[in-house]
């Protein structure tokens, strides 16, 4: 059976500064608190790019897609800096969402 997945584009409230591997190292630490270590395979977040300094595309696990948009809802700080996440949109491929949040900028 194909694994079923979702993009999400993701909207940081502060510019993201460092690397993006560290950070999404910490913010996936984050995700787990809110969802559970037992509950995270069923998010199963991965980070496929960021667009710019406060966009970026995550890719989840359609099962648990509701799970990680809740998650992003809830945390509030990431390696002791303060920051919000806002779902922009969610798609079944990073085309459409660049598509869609380059009809946004228009």
């Amino acid at each position: 059976m194909k694994d079923k997945h979702r993009y999400i584009m993701v909207e940081a409230s502060v510019p993201l500064i460092g690397d993006e591997k560290e950070f999404f190292y910490a913010l996936t630490k984050e995700i787990s608190r809110c969802v559970g270590e037992a509950n995270l395979h069923k998010v199963n977040p991965k980070l496929m790019k960021f667009t710019d300094s406060q966009h970026m595309v995550i890719k989840s696990s359609l099962q648990g897609v509701h799970d990680l948009i809740l998650s992003l809802a809830l945390i509030k700080r990431v390696n002791g800096n303060e920051m919000a996440f806002y779902t922009l949109k969610s798609s079944g491929t990073i085309k459409a969402l660049e598509k869609a949040k380059a009809t946004a900028k228009e």
